[in-house]
């Protein structure tokens, strides 16, 4: 994860700062460190993404099913095509500097300018000027789960590649059972400029695991064959062997897992889990293959191998028999090709030497003397290999002796990690501390390589894509990014400006944080680190609202420059805690639109509601309860599941809201702070337990929205034209089968439309962005947009402006969108005179614990509330910001402005606006 600001001093809390003075305070803002495992609660981003994409009646998210879902895709597309037209310009908007999950990447060797790099869900992209620019070459319609890649270095043969896919732990556009799934192996002929997928390694039947072409870990060519064009692979169960590049194979060590019946189901095998290939600078082929299975059976052929010709090989394996691991990932020295360190994902970690020459009758090669693991700190300074997602071991070319370790930190021993004080931490998380990153670096590696020309410059792939140092041994590493236009981000989230015309949007990515680009530029910048949420802006741009993993939610301001001004924490923590709750690991907020101070957080099994977010404290990341309120007094039940969708009429007067079990509700006065009245919607057409994803309401109608189901295997998209009160299935041909079974893919998003010729609806799905013109209940037809540009990429969020058509579509693995909606309709309607500025009621009044004051105002200004004492003394200002147009509220509870409770007696409170005041008397009585 990325942290871009450092604390320094500013002079504004909150609101205009050229009217607002407040104490000063520093801006230190600690996100927590992105997550791959997760906590097994619905705060883990893997038992979230479970939550999102399960098959509701089995809880498991169909096996499969990406190969399943990217076939009827396909076919959709395909029935479709006369039906797209060219009226929908959608334009890529980056970030062209902020690069995504990488597993994948190569030095050519003949031109070390030239390198080759692969984004998990991001597809193949190539620079010819050493990383400065990148140009994608694969096609966004390939299932794009890039996880090795490799070049074929004989002489004459160097413009053959090839690239393996399917990452088996950490896919985040996929459920957390449901890892991001691989298509065999692709070739490309013309040096990475195109690429297509070998035959022989493609599934038979995408409805089933029966294939260990699914998982790709390594390839390797073997450059002393010259006749035959010998390639292997480290697939799911073994290692693979082909003399044909590819077009036939035979195992070489492990399982043979393909060529399967249709009826088998590899998830039963107890083949090996993992495994990895390498191999050394003399051509000896180093193996590894994990006791850990898909079940809980331990593999036999689980161990560490060395072979000469990648046919005949020799077990090696230091371990006894009672031994358990996971993954080992294998460094050969390019100066000493005797010497090889393997990485041991076990309990405990190990790392250890290996000489081949040392094998022997007697010996395995291995050296016994124990190697230090780091352990800088318990935190984050520690070797943390999150299940055996990012591993990774390299040795220095030039010095046998300098190895490299990786995992979410990198870490650099001059002595083979034998002694403690010779270890650097030199990458991942910072070692200050406070869950920041190591400067121009990124935690989670996955690969490092050395320049062949300097050795000392070395190119790091991590979950932050590409990263390169000019020194790698120097003692304080530099670190440049090599992630100008490697579009490889995956986002979560998405919102963009209220301005018309305002081209800046920010979004949540998956261990990016939350990224701003200022007015559509194609430069990113960081606001906040951890795994980016749900974000939010308002209007002028006055306020602007992020979160991270969790539900921690900061109400932020920016100058001119973007620069972060100020900071508050504003979502319901300790409220959330006391019901029993917990926060989604994306969790949903909105803003009121006619009042954008006004915030609607889901948490747990409560919506809860804030009348006026800029009256809490800035400068601070611990939770405020003053305000925060439940829409709903009585907690959902276990099958009521816990809210996972909010949204708020345009007028404001209504809010619909969804859980993770399928139910709706509907609050009818919104606008009241006092006196809600909130309704149960009827869900009796609606898929049983399913997760409300979206609740897209029409910007000009709010008795029309549409409910998006997340889910595999039931009908995704269902209609309301009554508020709620009935409700169709407008599916369509998203789905296979009527029942929504079969192979639809996952919606995620919609977004409605008005135009001049009807309502346009944009759907985001697993598999790219859907339009339809005409909502036809069960016949309704969706059309593929931008195959060429979005792809079959994972569209999990848009964003709409009504004011001049802007829609604005996020995706996980390919960056983020922009297109204005032709022919659309501004909204029209009443535009009644404006309220005065006028005190409306303070409630209760007397009071005990706290007071709402309520006020008007005719339109948006700066406004201050003091309270004073009977003799007109200041004890507290409770808000000095800005407000939004119409009805306004903040809250009193009855302390100074340090915090302490004040005695009983009269007390008067001042709201201060346009040079106008009004006051009213109060009665403190505890």
């Amino acid at each position: 994860m990325k942290r871009v600001f450092c604390a320094f001093l500013i002079l504004v809390l909150f609101g205009d700062s050229k009217q607002l003075i407040s104490p000063s305070y520093e801006i230190v803002i600690k996100p927590a460190p992105s997550e791959i495992e997760g906590k097994e609660d619905l705060m883990g981003r893997n038992e979230y993404l479970q939550l999102i994409a399960a098959d509701p009646r089995t809880g498991v998210v169909p096996q499969n099913i990406r190969q399943a879902e990217l076939r009827y895709d396909r076919l959709v597309t395909e029935r479709t095509a006369r039906f797209r037209t060219d009226e929908l310009s959608i334009e890529a908007n980056g970030p062209f500097n902020v690069g995504g999950r990488t597993r994948a990447v190569a030095f050519d060797v003949r031109n070390e300018r030239v390198i080759l790099a692969g984004g998990v869900s991001g597809g193949i992209w190539k620079s010819v000027n050493g990383g400065d620019t990148w140009v994608r070459t694969s096609d966004p319609e390939n299932r794009n789960s890039v996880t090795c890649i490799v070049q074929d270095i004989r002489p004459g043969k160097e413009d053959t590649w090839y690239h393996g896919t399917g990452e088996i732990v950490g896919g985040s556009a996929r459920g957390g059972s449901a890892p991001f799934r691989g298509n065999g192996i692709y070739k490309s002929t013309d040096n990475g400029e195109r690429w297509f997928p070998l035959a022989s390694t493609q599934d038979a039947d995408p409805s089933v695991f029966n294939s260990q072409f699914q998982y790709i870990w390594n390839l390797e060519i073997n450059p002393q064959n010259e006749s035959e064009d010998e390639l292997l692979a480290a697939t799911y169960g073994g290692i693979l062997r082909s003399t044909d590049g590819g077009e036939n194979w035979e195992v070489a060590l492990g399982q043979k897992l393909f060529d399967l019946p249709e009826s088998e189901n590899l998830n039963e095998s107890d083949a090996s889990f993992y495994t990895s290939l390498e191999r050394s600078a003399d051509n000896v082929f180093f193996a590894t293959l994990s006791t850990e299975t898909s079940t809980d059976a331990v593999s036999n052929e689980a161990g560490i191998y060395y072979s000469n010709d990648g046919q005949n090989w020799n077990r090696i394996t230091p371990f006894t028999s009672a031994s358990r691991y996971r993954r080992i990932v294998i460094g050969s020295s390019p100066s000493n090709p005797d010497i090889t360190y393997f990485m041991v994902d076990s309990s405990p970690i190990l790392i250890l030497e290996h000489r081949l020459s040392a094998v022997s009758a007697q010996s395995n090669g291995f050296d016994i003397e124990p190697r230090v693991v780091p352990a800088f700190d318990e935190e984050l300074g520690i070797v943390d290999t999150q299940g055996s997602y990012n591993m990774m071991i390299r040795i220095h070319p030039a010095d046998p002796n300098t190895v490299f370790l990786g995992a979410t930190n990198l870490f650099r021993s001059t002595d083979g990690f034998k002694t403690e004080e010779n270890i650097s931490w030199i990458g991942g998380y910072n070692p200050v501390g406070g869950a920041s990153v190591y400067e121009g670096h990124h935690p989670d590696q996955h690969d490092l390589l050395f320049l062949p020309s300097n050795p000392d410059v070395a190119l790091s792939a991590s979950d932050g894509g590409l990263r390169m140092s000019s020194d790698i041994l120097a003692d304080s590493v530099f670190w440049e990014s090599k992630n100008d236009g490697f579009i490889t981000s995956q986002f979560f989230t998405i919102a963009q400006s209220k301005v018309t015309g305002d081209a800046t949007v920010l979004g949540g990515m998956q261990d990016n944080g939350t990224d701003l680009s200022p007015n559509g530029d194609d430069d990113w910048d960081g606001i906040i680190g951890g795994d980016g949420g749900y974000p939010a802006t308002t209007r002028e741009n006055l306020l602007w609202f992020a979160s991270f993993q969790r539900g921690q939610t900061l109400r932020l301001t920016l100058n001119n420059e973007f620069d972060l001004t100020s900071f508050g924490r504003v979502d319901p923590g300790n409220l959330v805690a006391e019901a029993g709750g917990a926060y989604l690991f994306v969790n949903p907020f909105v803003l009121d639109p006619t009042n954008e101070n006004r915030m609607f957080c889901a948490g747990g099994n409560h919506l809860y509601f804030h009348p006026n977010v800029s009256q809490i404290p800035g400068g601070s990341q611990d939770p405020v309860d003053l305000g925060w309120s439940r829409v709903n007094e009585r907690p959902l039940s276990l099958n009521e599941g816990v809210v996972s969708a909010v949204s708020v009429t345009k007028n404001g007067k209504q809010v619909y809201y969804g859980t993770s079990a399928g139910r709706l509700f509907k609050l009818n006065n919104a606008d009241q702070n006092l006196d809600f009245d909130l309704d149960i919607l009827p869900v009796g057409t609606l898929p049983a337990d399913a997760y409300v994803s979206c609740i897209a309401v029409n910007p000009e109608d709010s008795d029309h929205f549409i409910v998006v189901f997340s889910n595999y295997n039931i009908p995704s998209i269902f209609e309301s034209r009554d508020g709620g009160a009935t409700f169709q299935d407008i599916s369509g041909n998203l789905e296979e089968n009527p029942d929504g079974s079969g192979s639809g893919s996952s919606v995620r998003w919609a977004e409605i439309v008005p135009t001049t010729s009807g309502v346009n609806v944009f759907v985001g799905t697993s598999t790219g962005l859907y339009q339809t013109k005409t909502i036809a209940g069960a016949s309704t037809m969706w059309v593929k947009q931008s195959p060429d540009l979005i792809g079959s990429a994972v569209v999990p969020m848009m964003d709409y402006r009504v004011s001049d058509g802007s829609l604005v579509i996020a995706t996980h693995g390919n960056g983020t969108f922009s297109a204005t909606v032709p022919n659309f309709r501004t909204l029209t309607g009443e535009n009644p005179d404006s309220p005065p500025f006028k005190l409306v009621s303070a409630f209760p009044n007397p009071m005990q614990d706290q007071v709402q004051i309520a006020y008007e105002l005719p339109i948006d200004g700066v406004v201050r509330v003091d309270i004073l004492t009977s003799s007109g003394a200041l004890v507290n200002t409770i808000l000095w910001a800005n407000q939004f147009a119409g009805a306004n509220s903040v809250f009193w509870d009855g302390k100074n402005a340090t915090g302490y409770p004040l005695s009983n007696g009269i007390y008067f409170y001042r709201i201060q606006y346009a040079g106008q005041f009004k006051s009213g008397r109060l009665m403190l009585r505890r």
